[in-house]
């Protein structure tokens, strides 16, 4: 009988890739902190760029760690189920408990908390991302508001001034705005409880287990039915993973329109001539084949590009 559950099959390869694209998401960020340092006219770019940079690694990598405490406790959980089903099997025989069973829902609660946790970090990594962009983009470098302030006002008073309004107010309609949504909820409304199931090998009486996401969550999150065309149920699992992955595909996007904003608007060789410090260098990159200084950050962006896997 076909797995009727859309769920992460191999976890170990899994975190693998998320830890891998957590390492490169921060490389083209920092690529485009050095890139509006080579660009602009802001004094003071270098070491506010990197304390803005730092700001959103943090909550990059927070998630990523979270996704692997997700599944650790997962297969904890397995095991749990395992001994308890050696010690009684009816412990996990449905209907045992008429008032619900106390085993599961230990589990949902534990792994639902951590899910909880993974959506908070992504939030903040777009509160983050906005910080950074109003910084980049805002004559007045003390005035930065949050992702919801700024995707409103994309749509407003900054409309078709920059390519990232265009960019922001897509990933914002798409994505970033239903996990806001969603945070919201969890914050101030209610908490999601998601469907407990599992399956047992019989052989070995391992736990597999498969908690199926609520409608509340495939509702806000509704493009994931993109990669799922067979309608199967998708796991908790599944979309803790997607949703980090998903992050890093709209911080590129984002990245994509901001690095054509600060190349059209470059003073990358008044600052060769006239360094922003006092006394200060600006590192280049001697173009072997033009013989022409171009900016060192040129290089990271194409090694991130190149890295994409």
């Amino acid at each position: 009988m076909p797995d009727k559950y859309l769920d992460i099959v191999d976890r170990e390869s899994d975190f693998k890739y998320i830890n891998t694209e957590t390492w490169r998401a921060e490389l083209g960020i920092r690529a485009i902190g050095i890139m509006y340092h080579d660009h602009s006219n802001d004094q003071n770019s270098y070491e506010n760029v990197f304390r803005l940079k730092d700001n959103i690694e943090y909550r990059l990598f927070s998630a990523t760690h979270q996704y692997l405490v997700f599944l650790r406790v997962l297969g904890l959980a397995e095991k749990y189920l395992q001994d308890l089903y050696t010690k009684n099997p009816r412990f996990i025989v449905p209907g045992t408990f008429p008032a619900g069973n106390p085993y599961f829902e230990r589990v949902e609660t534990e792994l639902s908390s951590i899910f909880d946790s993974i959506i908070f970090h992504l939030s903040s990594v777009f509160d983050y991302l906005s910080h950074a962009l109003c910084y980049m983009y805002f004559p007045n470098k003390e005035k930065t508001i949050y992702w919801t302030k700024l995707a409103r006002k994309v749509r407003g008073d900054l409309k078709d001034k920059f390519q990232f309004c265009l960019r922001l107010d897509e990933i914002d309609r798409r994505f970033v705005g239903h996990l806001y949504d969603y945070r919201s909820r969890l914050l101030h409304n209610k908490r999601d409880q998601h469907k407990f199931a599992s399956s047992m090998k019989l052989h070995d009486l391992s736990f597999r287990l498969k908690i199926g996401c609520s409608d509340t969550a495939m509702k806000e999150f509704a493009i994931i039915s993109e990669e799922n065309p067979s309608n199967l149920v998708i796991t908790l699992t599944y979309m803790a993973s997607w949703l980090i992955k998903r992050t890093f595909i709209e911080i590129e996007n984002l990245l994509d329109s901001v690095k054509l904003d600060l190349e059209k608007n470059s003073h990358f060789y008044t600052n060769i001539t006239n360094p922003k410090k006092k006394h200060g260098l600006n590192l280049v990159y001697l173009n072997p084949e033009t013989n022409v200084a171009e900016p060192v950050s040129g290089s990271l962006w194409k090694q991130y590009k190149e890295d994409k896997r």
